[in-house]
């Protein structure tokens, strides 16, 4: 759990990395947000190789996997988008 903290904070940081020409932000936000889509993927696929034992009842692997990395990311997807948004109003 301290590793998904830290990695959700690195990219929290790398996402706030201050750029200052509008195209650089606009182009930094669009591969901080590709690049979050992609990590929840690759959770959802490596997830999905996992064995569930038949007695179990609860949600899908994939989906648990998957929610926690959108959650983990979620923070620095939000700064990216907010900067998009900002980068259109000046």
């Amino acid at each position: 759990m301290n590793l998904l903290l830290g990695a959700a904070v690195a990219w929290l940081l790398i996402a706030l990395v201050p750029l200052r020409s509008d195209a650089a932000r606009r182009t930094w936000s669009l591969c901080v947000l590709g690049i979050s889509g992609v990590f929840v993927l690759v959770a959802g696929l490596f997830a999905s190789q996992a064995e569930v034992s038949p007695g179990y009842r609860g949600e899908p692997p994939t989906l648990l996997a998957m929610l926690v990395v959108a959650i983990a990311v979620a923070p620095a997807a939000i700064v990216a988008l907010v900067r998009r948004g900002r980068v259109g109003q000046h």
